[in-house]
């Protein structure tokens, strides 16, 4: 797919003709948009963002600061792709779209500390171990329970709803090549793909995963090789750096046909993509296509290989989509079934459970208006159906998701699929003792 010369400031990483023609305006993605939603407004809707994208590339306009607002205002979540009839990959548009905004005057300064972080921090393992070890700290610190009771957190704005984000406890980090449980006797072996700050921060959800997957009779371990998806990066518009990181993924797994699964849905769907981000490499490009036809979400793959797991919990469940689980890799079904399976789960469908949360990798930084809209929300809806614990299946949307039971004022946990097995799995072995 190449894109025309048309007037981008970056032609080799603009959105392609092909991708753009695609879109015949019929405007069946508004109703999905969560921007649109919120603002009412035709810019901020993929149809919108789309015409501009059309303009650029026919050479009828230049690529303004006010369009790569409505760009930048995108949330990513690709829910207009899970309606639109006429197939249009609409998280592949805004990727290059945002590609396009290195080369835009006005623009360029805005994004220069956005991507040192995201390629000097996020993508280097000892670095981000640094920059995360004083949250995981506080995170575990009678500290965090002082300043909760002083109330000063409701004067801090931003850094008061960044801490209400932390998880409650983010216990010893995950790192590549880290031992996982096993099975007493494997039915089958698997590949564990373990992140970045997923694994800094929700180390304890990697080994509640291990755990699952060992009752499953699965043999899973973490090659030591790999690192970040890159998911971040492409998202960014940073394409270069993220088919940097996925080569080097890609390379850390290949030496045998094993699934490799994923318990984060913004790398699961990231890495899934790695063929299309890698189809203009020759040496890569098959390569790629054959890593992506590996990669499970954890949730897809406990329902392919089955096994009987037993699980009780007694507890009312609420369960939101993560975008890139529910739109991006088509994935709804799978986590629900494994929530009926527990016994005395009680599940439950809040109105609005595949809408974005608002955080959107770290869009909750750069965007905080919207995303504490759609944050509020969700609030709203925890507040009226009192679930007691919210489960999701992506670390931002945990994080998100802290913050909104706070505003909610609900006593209601929040926590990952694999935690939730693991947890029901556990006490149903405790009974049968």
């Amino acid at each position: 797919m190449v894109a025309s010369e048309g007037l981008w400031p970056v032609p080799g990483e603009a959105p392609s003709t092909e991708d753009l023609s695609r879109c015949v305006h019929c405007g069946l993605c508004l109703s999905s948009c969560p921007t649109y939603l919120v603002t009412g407004l035709e810019v901020e809707s993929p149809r919108g963002r789309i015409h501009f994208a059309k303009l650029i590339d026919e050479g009828c306009s230049e690529l303004t600061p006010a369009i790569a607002r409505h760009w930048d205002l995108c949330l990513q979540c690709r829910a207009c792709e899970a309606v639109c009839p006429s197939g249009v990959a609409y998280g592949r548009i805004q990727e290059r779209a945002r590609a396009q905004l290195a080369g835009t005057p006005g623009v360029q300064a805005q994004r220069r500390l956005r991507r040192l972080m995201l390629r000097n921090v996020i993508a280097r393992p000892r670095l981000l171990a640094a920059a995360m070890a004083p949250a995981r700290w506080y995170t575990g610190s009678r500290v965090r329970g002082t300043v909760r009771g002083t109330g000063v957190l409701r004067l801090l704005g931003r850094l008061g709803t960044g801490e209400q984000q932390l998880p409650a406890r983010s216990g010893r980090p995950f790192r590549p090549g880290d031992a996982l449980a096993q099975p007493v006797e494997a039915r089958e072996r698997a590949l564990l793909f373990s992140g970045c700050v997923m694994g800094e921060l929700f180390g304890e959800v990697h080994r509640a995963t291990g755990r699952v997957l060992a009752r499953a009779g699965v043999a899973a371990e973490a090659p030591a090789e790999q690192g970040c998806c890159g998911a971040l990066h492409a998202h960014d518009g940073d394409l270069e750096f993220a088919r940097k990181l996925a080569r080097r993924n890609i390379a850390a797994f290949e030496g045998s046909d094993l699934p490799i699964v994923v318990n984060s849905a913004g790398c699961g769907a990231a890495m899934k993509e790695y063929g299309d981000l890698l189809s203009g490499d020759a040496k890569w490009a098959g390569r790629a296509r054959a890593f992506a036809a590996r990669v499970k979400d954890a949730s897809e793959y406990l329902a392919e290989v089955g096994g009987d797991i037993p699980g009780r919990l007694a507890a009312k469940v609420a369960y939101q989509d993560a975008c890139h689980l529910a739109h991006a890799q088509g994935i709804r079904e799978q986590p629900r079934e494994l929530l009926r399976g527990i016994a005395g789960c009680e599940l439950i469908e809040t109105p609005g459970a595949d809408v974005c949360c608002g955080a959107a990798g770290i869009y909750s930084l750069v965007q905080p208006a919207m995303s504490a809209g759609l944050r509020s929300r969700k609030a709203g809806q925890f507040r009226e159906a009192r679930p007691e614990i919210v489960v999701t299946a992506n670390p931002g949307c945990q994080m998100q998701y802290n913050a909104a039971v706070a505003e909610a004022g609900i006593d209601a946990r929040v926590m990952h699929l694999m935690e939730v097995l693991d947890e029901a799995h556990a006490a149903a072995e405790q009974s049968q003792r």
